[in-house]
Formats: structure tokens, sequence, C-alpha cells
């Protein structure tokens, strides 16, 4: 009788090869997916927070280059100061911006699309008009490293006195500011990143046979 228990009792007692080997199967199975499952998830993570950050200093160079011309102003070049530019590729302006503890300062920033440290993008230039009248050369700030191209068109007036306004990518008055540009930025291969700006001093012409 105690020979039976004895018998009952060993047979209760751990597991057989078999079973370790089924158990050490479904748990690398179960592991393996779960990986695979973090993996993807950490992938996924980082696409998200790669382009969160892409949009975020597009939105943030497309605000500056908009800041920078808004508060245009004109200042004559004939104090050493360079002439505005307004290209088709390229900017030049003479604005007023914020300094830290010294209320507004006037500026000379310009904008194009270029290389800077070996990188190609969108460079902003800015010099206060007293490194300007010396000839100091300002550094290059690569405001957005995934511009490929950089072009401006500016707003006419309708020639028939009303009506939709006339886009060309030359301003054909450099006496004067513009009223209206649209900046387009190719950021990729089919993609624009576009703004129209406002200039408050600007004008708005018809486009002549002269100017023209």
């Amino acid at each position: 009788m105690i020979s039976d228990q004895w018998l009952v009792v060993s047979e209760k007692r751990g597991f057989t090869f078999v079973e370790l080997l089924i158990a050490a199967t479904m748990m690398s199975v179960l592991f393996v997916g779960l990986g695979s499952h973090l993996r993807g998830g950490i992938i996924v993570w980082r696409r998200a927070t790669s382009t969160t950050e892409t949009l975020q200093r597009q939105r943030v160079a497309l605000q500056r280059l908009e800041q920078d011309l808004v508060n245009t102003f004109e200042y004559g070049a004939a104090d050493g100061v360079p002439a505005l530019v307004f290209g088709s590729q390229d900017l030049q302006v003479t604005t007023l911006g914020p300094q830290f503890g010294y209320g507004y300062l006037a500026r000379v920033v310009a904008y194009q699309c270029g290389e800077a440290e070996g990188r190609h993008g969108l460079l902003r230039t800015s010099q206060s008009l007293g490194e300007a009248r010396a000839g100091i050369a300002p550094a290059a700030q690569l405001l957005l490293p995934a511009c490929e191209q950089m072009g401006v068109r500016y707003a006419y007036a309708s020639s028939a006195g009303a009506g939709p306004l006339e886009w060309r990518d030359q301003w054909l008055f450099p006496d004067d500011v513009p009223r209206h540009l649209e900046v387009s930025l190719r950021v990729s291969p089919g993609r624009q990143l576009q703004r129209v700006v406002t200039i408050p001093i600007g004008v708005l012409k018809p486009i002549t046979e002269d100017a023209g």
C-alpha cells in the first residue's frame, strides 16, 4: 500500500522532457512575436517623431521668412546699406526684428537656397546696419536643410483694372517694394511649401508694356 502511494506521488512530480520542449517552443514563439510587435512600435514612433520635427522646422522657417518680409522698410542705399533685392530665387530686405533687451533692431536679411557647412538648404543671413556699412560679411544660417530650391513670384494688378491678380516670377519695378509675394520652397521631389506674404509698405502696380 505504501509503495502504491509513492508511485502515485512520483508520477505527479516535475515535467517530462517532451513537455519542457513544448513549453520552451511556445515561449520562444511568444517572445519572438512580442519582440516584433515592440520593434514595429518603435519604428512607427521614430517615424512619427521625425515627421513632427520636420513639419515643425518647416513651419518655423516660413514664419521667420514671413516676419522678416512683413517688417520690411526702405533704407537709403547711399548710406552703405545694401539695396533691396526681389529676385526670382533670392530676397534681400532691410527689416525690423525684436532684439532681446534692445527693443527692435534694424537688420539686413537675405534668403536663398545654397550650401553652408557642407549641407544644402534654405540659407538666411542677417547683419546689423553697422555691420553692413563696415562691409562685414554676415554668417549664413541653415534655416531649412531639406529645402532644394526657392522660388519667388510677385503680384501685379490686372491690366484691365479689375479682376484677379497677375503673378510673375520677376519684379519689374526695382525702385518700389512689391505688395504681395508668393514664396515657394521645394523640400522634396514633387512637394512644395508655399506662403503668400503681404508687405504693408509695398505697392500693387499693373504690368505695363514699358515695364514688361
